[in-house]
């Protein structure tokens, strides 16, 4: 077995101390960023959608995208068009995620629906309470 000077070996203590907490830091700094978002609904009434996005919802958007983080997350954040095409094709390549490109697209798809129709509707109709 081959000895490990001394210096590198501190050295690599010192490492393996300080990675765990930056690594920890980081994921902190996530939860903090998606607290609210996380903590909305899980599920949402697609029953009134058309029946290819509600496909989509049921057996492509709640089986890969609950892989990695919470479904509240993504039903509960607004984004524009291209950011929800940017957003899941981040999500695409993240490894294990399982989502194709054809599945992007239509992931994508009824996420778009889904602002257009629940959530920009329930801003303007807080708004118009205003």
């Amino acid at each position: 077995m081959r000895k490990i000077p001394r210096a590198r070996r501190a050295a690599l203590i010192a490492l393996a101390a300080v990675v765990p907490s930056v690594v920890f830091a980081a994921g902190s700094a996530d939860s903090k960023k998606y607290e609210k978002v996380d903590k909305g609904p899980k599920t949402i009434d697609v029953s009134k959608y058309p029946q290819e996005i509600q496909d989509t919802y049921k057996k492509l958007f709640s089986k890969k995208c609950s892989k990695c983080h919470t479904l509240a997350r993504p039903l509960n954040t607004s984004k524009t068009p291209e950011e929800w095409k940017t957003y899941v094709e981040k999500m695409r390549k993240k490894p294990n995620s399982g989502i194709d490109q054809k599945s992007a697209e239509q992931i994508a798809k009824f996420l778009l629906y889904d602002q257009q129709q629940r959530k920009d509707k329930d801003k303007k109709k807080d708004k118009d309470k205003k």
